[in-house]
């Protein structure tokens, strides 16, 4: 059994944030799970580093693209591992064996002759790197970068995109390519029966990027070059079984990228699992607005696991939701530090006085309940079952007034709630991986530490 999961590359214009955090301890989560399970899970991440914004991004700072991509990619690598997140493979689309890759992939498909010269001319944001349409634009700018786009008039080379209209139309509708949450399945299936059309691969105004193989003054199209990754990285692993991506690029993967995959008679992803926006306040994360909370910030204020935690409770993961750093804040002391962590410490500290000797049976298997939720990628449904545990133990404490209890009775009674905070270590292990083993180190040595100190 194979579980081939991605995150999407991510662009070097800017540094690690939430945003970026968001889906990857998200696959990081789905990883662990599946590796808990026997699984051989191949998890894929990385960086996406071509195109004009990171060119312009460079030139702003009198670097060439590749100091740029260099630095901000050391920065990604640096922020997953600060996390925790055990990926498997790192790719850069400035590594040679990508950039190879894509040029060879490009050149098979030429020779299929689904693609075509043309010239593009229309508009083109580059916040986005993607071609717009009049429709698209609220008045007059593009609605996630709040700009105009510039007007482009290029030669270019189209794929005909077109063509796989009614294939995709049937393998989405029929499931064989899952896209879910449903509401995004119809927005897919929608943005197709309105009419596709065949879409430019390749850019002339454009130096920074991979030379297209039989027009080496074009370089290719950096969204074509970035879905590649999936492939030039983890073809050993192919199909890949789950994709999750935020819904700003849901067109990129439910529709260029399997027409591609079916121009060149390739399996499709089995499943495109897509988020929602992350807001601070209501705005969009923004280095002008100063509201972007960086991996770092979040790692220093609430921990490692602390920020695992925060990240992926805060909000349903198919819907867009805001955040904020007094938000996190409270959360934080009212789950972590009120809750889990004072059920421990009381528990603890009351077997380490008695000298309880106990022994946690053997980890099991996660409980179903929450097998069903991390299983539709629900990752606030899963913590919630968890907590379910967490509240109903503390409960039970004051119910039982385990402190004022003696003998045999406490012993008992003792015995019984390390073996359910035992229980929620192992549930917790696949979100929270160094507090879930701190938590079963405390209660082998009976040696109770405050696991999450409040913040004030």
């Amino acid at each position: 059994m194979k579980f081939f999961i991605t995150t999407p590359i991510y662009y070097v214009n800017d540094l690690p944030h939430i945003g970026h955090a968001y889906t990857t301890v998200a696959a990081d989560v789905l990883a662990r799970y599946h590796r808990k399970k026997g699984e051989k899970v191949f998890l894929l991440t990385g960086t996406d580093e071509h195109g004009a914004k990171v060119a312009k991004a460079a030139q702003e700072q009198n670097k060439t693209p590749k100091q740029f991509a260099d630095e901000i990619s050391a920065q990604f690598e640096k922020s997953w591992k600060d996390l925790n997140i055990q990926y498997d493979y790192f790719v850069r689309t400035t590594d040679p064996e990508h950039e190879k890759y894509v040029q060879n992939f490009l050149n098979d498909l030429f020779k299929k002759g689904v693609i075509y010269p043309g010239i593009y001319e229309g508009l083109y944001c580059t916040g986005c790197e993607a071609y717009k349409t009049q429709a698209e634009l609220v008045e007059g700018l593009c609605p996630d970068h709040n700009c105009p786009p510039e007007i482009v008039k290029e030669k270019v080379y189209y794929f005909g995109l077109s063509k796989y209209r009614e294939e995709l139309t049937e393998i989405i509708e029929k499931n064989q390519l899952l896209v879910e949450p449903e509401s995004r399945k119809k927005e897919v299936l929608n943005f197709i029966k309105a009419g596709l059309k065949d879409v430019a691969i390749s850019r002339t105004q454009v130096e920074w990027g991979i030379k297209l193989p039989w027009q080496p003054e074009q370089t290719i199209y950096v969204w074509i070059d970035a879905l590649l990754n999936y492939l030039s990285a983890g073809y050993r692993y192919w199909p890949v079984d789950l994709h999750l991506i935020g819904k700003d690029i849901l067109r990129f993967h439910a529709i260029i990228w399997p027409a591609m995959l079916l121009a060149m008679d390739l399996p499709l992803p089995k499943k495109i699992y897509v988020h929602g926006y992350l807001t601070v306040e209501g705005k969009k994360m923004s280095k002008t607005l100063g509201n972007v909370i960086s991996v770092d910030l979040l790692i220093k204020q609430f921990g490692v696991d602390g920020a695992r935690y925060l990240i992926l409770s805060s909000l349903p993961y198919g819907l867009d939701g805001d955040v904020s750093e007094s938000f996190f804040t409270r959360k934080y002391n009212a789950d972590l530090a009120n809750e889990l962590g004072n059920l421990v410490q009381r528990v603890v500290t009351l077997a380490s006085r008695e000298k309880i000797e106990f022994t946690a049976k053997e980890k099991g298997d996660l409980p179903k309940d929450l097998i069903e939720k991390l299983d539709k990628c629900d990752f606030v449904g899963a913590l919630g079952e968890i907590w379910k545990k967490v509240k109903a133990e503390n409960q039970k404490i004051d119910r039982e007034k385990l402190w004022s209890q003696k003998g045999e009775k406490l012993e008992k009674l003792l015995k019984e709630h390390l073996q359910i905070i035992s229980e929620i270590a192992n549930d917790l292990e696949i979100f929270m991986p160094q507090i879930a083993e701190d938590i079963t180190n405390q209660i082998k040595t009976l040696k109770p530490q405050v696991l999450f100190p409040k913040i004030k």
